[in-house]
């Protein structure tokens, strides 16, 4: 197992991905089974990789983010999708990367795919049009663009009747398991390509996060849906379960409020849960020895913390972290040791497991060098290569060693 070490951190990449579609901006990120193979999605369905060059090659990051084509330009279109990509994983032998989108499907991408086309594809808008303003001219269209391979999907699951917004890949590659916003989960056998089990929460519910063991047995699985008036407002939920057949282990939410009422739909009991649970624990992973649970609290939130609680009893470890307006993901390391989260405040931060102290902080608050919240990062397989998407249309690469 490698060892991830947070010193020196240092960003050589900023690859642009924007789009013209309002708010059609990068979903999600993952390493496509290389430190240097990156693939990122959009909420228009655009699941684009690139193959980077060494970290000596980089240009400077002022080049980077003011000059059409000093990053690198895609190298592939993953083609199929016709809504947002939600979020991403790659098997652990780095083969097939599978991704879940609104478009409620889940599609497997075979790395070794022979091309199936060409397209071209722009990613750099905003770096053209202020190009041409400082130029005094007019702004370009949107070609021409880069010309990549495209590759259609090696296999599909269908199954969800509304959007799929999580997504977690056992370690060991077996299980997959998928939520969407009609409060439906699924686990899938990976190498059989189909349905193990399925359950459903609360019918007023989505499911906002999934996170399964290392074997794929259990999972963890996030409720929730902001409230539709002041007096009914749906309980959220966070429940331990057994893969196998969806029962229930345990219930960690009431474990934390004993007299939370599941059925109680109302402003009162809102207030009940609402500080431990922010506007959804939207983020959740579990940590490789399968003991610890982090889950992220989400959304317009002041304390944006992570709660790290033990997966047998339930019970609260710690609260660390903590991200103005809201955390967006949450990552343990390989050797879970350190917890990875990323926010609306456009920060990473890096904390010791241990004792919670906050190591080292990547990025820079709202104002700085992004453009806006961070939707999700990727941890490279050897754990040194850290990717970052946000929603100002970019990718982030760090270095760490």
């Amino acid at each position: 197992m490698p060892d991830f070490t947070p010193e020196n951190p240092k960003q050589i990449w900023q690859l642009p991905f924007q789009n013209r579609n309002e708010g059609a901006w990068p979903m999600a990120v993952a390493f496509h089974g290389s430190d240097r193979r990156i693939a990122a999605g959009d909420r228009d369905g655009r699941l684009l990789v690139w193959d980077l060059p060494a970290p000596s090659e980089a240009p400077s990051l002022e080049q980077q983010q003011k000059t059409p084509g000093a990053a690198p330009a895609p190298k592939q279109s993953l083609a199929g999708h016709t809504n947002g990509i939600s979020r991403l994983a790659t098997t652990p032998d780095g083969k097939t990367l599978i991704s879940a989108s609104f478009d409620r499907t889940i599609r497997f991408w075979d790395v070794t795919a022979s091309p199936s086309g060409s397209v071209e594809v722009v990613v750099d808008h905003e770096l053209r049009d202020a190009e041409a303003k400082r130029a005094g001219k007019k702004p370009p269209a949107d070609g021409p663009g880069t010309k990549v391979e495209t590759a259609a999907a090696a296999h599909t699951l269908e199954g969800h009747k509304d959007w799929i917004d999580s997504l977690s890949l056992s370690t060991d590659g077996r299980c997959l398991l998928t939520g969407d916003q009609s409060s439906l989960v699924i686990a899938w056998d990976v190498s059989a390509r189909k349905e193990r089990s399925r359950w459903s929460g609360h019918p007023w519910n989505w499911i906002v996060a999934t996170a399964l063991t290392a074997d794929g047995e259990t999972a963890v699985v996030s409720e929730y849906r902001y409230k539709r008036d002041d007096f009914d407002i749906p309980c959220p939920g966070l429940k331990r379960i057994h893969v196998a057949d969806g029962a229930e282990q345990l219930d960690m939410l009431k474990l934390q409020f004993p007299k939370l009422n599941p059925k109680e739909t109302t402003y009162g009991s809102a207030q009940v849960w609402r500080k431990f649970v922010a506007n959804g624990l939207i983020a959740l992973d579990i940590s490789p020895d399968g003991k610890l649970l982090a889950a992220a609290q989400g959304g317009e939130t002041d304390s944006g913390q992570v709660h790290l609680l033990e997966m047998e009893t339930g019970k609260l470890v710690k609260s660390i972290s903590g991200h103005q307006s809201g955390a967006t993901d949450v990552k343990f390391t390989a050797d879970g040791k350190h917890l990875l989260s990323a926010g609306r405040d456009t920060v990473i931060r890096i904390c010791q497991v241990e004792d919670g102290k906050e190591v080292a902080q990547l990025g820079k608050p709202r104002g700085g060098q992004f453009k806006d919240w961070i939707s999700s990062i990727a941890l490279s397989p050897d754990q040194r290569t850290l990717a970052a998407a946000d929603i100002g249309g970019w990718v982030h690469v760090w270095t760490f060693g």
